[in-house]
Formats: structure tokens, sequence, C-alpha cells
């Protein structure tokens, strides 16, 4: 397995805006400050780091760069419902991929995604594990003892697709608090612009409105990441959300 440590980049708060609905009255609510997003850790994978020690897959990679790359992306979303306040019933990170004025038989895919599915949190991850098949290991997994029936706290689906998407849902063993990190692998034709588009939404359980479903306003610097470009932080990344106290 080849293990990669990936740099901790600024969480940055977004605000979120009540999804329009007909028998919604305006102006719609809005939340701030509950929600943060990372700005995103992109690395392009060598064959040999895809390989993870592996000749026989090292050959199939190697034979396989001059028609497609391999790329890492990485994000942290934060939810920071208040102690006292209404809680998120479940949120969603979805992301879609592309390669403008490319044929279709030419977009970017998700080769590999992770969490794939899980059924209690983990802390923010710092470190990725790689086998040889480009599937992603989660290898700060923290594993909470089960007891009775499976309760999912975040699944991942989509892989082979252009557009996956992770779905976060409180348990009555979990709330839905604290940072989540999602990971995919990126399978894109050699050479060509790719990038990736975000979205971020949430359910918050509201004690006098019940549920109400919400999107987060992302700036520009944080809905669209080029896959190309190799820095994690660029000088036009909005300011760092503060990580002290009730944000």
């Amino acid at each position: 397995m080849t293990l990669l440590d990936l740099p901790l980049t600024p969480l940055h708060e977004v605000d979120l805006t009540e999804v329009p609905r007909l028998q919604s009255p305006a102006p719609r609510r809005r939340i701030e400050g509950r929600v943060s997003l990372s700005t995103a850790v992109v690395h392009p994978l060598t064959a040999e780091e895809a390989a993870a020690g592996e000749a026989e897959w090292l050959g199939f990679l190697t034979a396989q760069a001059p028609h497609s790359d391999y790329l890492l992306l990485s994000l942290t979303c934060a939810f920071r419902p208040p102690a006292n306040g209404d809680p998120f019933a479940d949120a969603a990170v979805g992301v879609l991929l592309e390669s403008p004025g490319e044929p279709a038989d030419r977009q970017p895919i998700a080769w590999s995604l992770s969490p794939k599915k899980r059924s209690h949190p983990v802390e923010r991850a710092t470190t990725v594990g790689l086998t040889a098949r480009l599937a992603i290991v989660e290898s700060t997994l923290e594993v909470t003892p089960g007891q009775g029936r499976e309760e999912v706290f975040v699944v991942g689906m989509g892989e082979r697709d252009s557009d996956p998407e992770w779905r976060v849902k409180a348990t009555s063993r979990h709330p839905l608090i604290g940072d989540e990190t999602f990971t995919l692998i990126v399978k894109a034709a050699a050479g060509v612009p790719v990038q990736a588009r975000l979205t971020v939404a949430a359910t918050v359980k509201h004690r006098r409105f019940g549920l109400i479903p919400y999107r987060a306003e992302l700036p520009a610097a944080l809905r669209t990441i080029d896959l190309r470009r190799r820095p994690a932080t660029r000088p036009e990344d909005p300011a760092p959300a503060s990580r002290t106290g009730d944000v």
C-alpha cells in the first residue's frame, strides 16, 4: 500500500440558503457560520505511487500513461450546529467532473472514492492509503463498536461516473457534527484540462418549521477546482474561518 501525506488546508465558512419551494414565502431563510469547506487538495498520481509497489500494476499503469492520468482530490466539510440550536438532519457533498470541450468518451470519471460506507464519524484525515488497484483506504479509521442494527452515517456513490457524491445522515448514536474528509481518484484523458465543480447541501431540523433543505453558497475559489493545478492553497482563496470558539 502507498501512503500519501496530505497538507492540512484551511477551512472557509460558507453560508446556507434555503432551497426555494412553492409553499415557502420570501425571503428565504439563511444560515451563517455553521458549515465550512476546505481548500481542496489535488495530487497527480505517478504510476509508481498508484501501483503501490506491485510490479504487475506498475506495468499496467505505465502502459496507460499515454492515454490516462490519475489525480487524487481530497476535501473536508465541517458541520458546526449550535450547542442548543437546530441540528443537521443530513447533508450531501457532490462533485461534477468535466473536461470542457472534450467528447463524451474522454470525460473524467471517479475511479475510486472514500468513504464508501461508514456507520460512525472519524477525525479529519491527513493521510490517504492507496492499494495497487487504485482503491482508497481510510488509514485514519476509528472503529466504534456497534450494537444492534447498523445505522449508516455516511455513504459514497458514483464510482465510474462523472458525478460522484457523498450523503451524510445523523443517526440515533451520532449527531451530524464535526469534520468529514472526502477523497476520490479521478481518471482523466491524458493531458486534457480537468475541473471539478462542488455542491454542498444540508437539511436542518428546525423546532418550529420542521425539516428545511438548504444549499451552500460557495465562492468561485471553492466551487470550481482545476485538477491540473498543483498548489493546494492559492493567493485568491478566501480567508480561512476561525477555528476557535463557537463558529
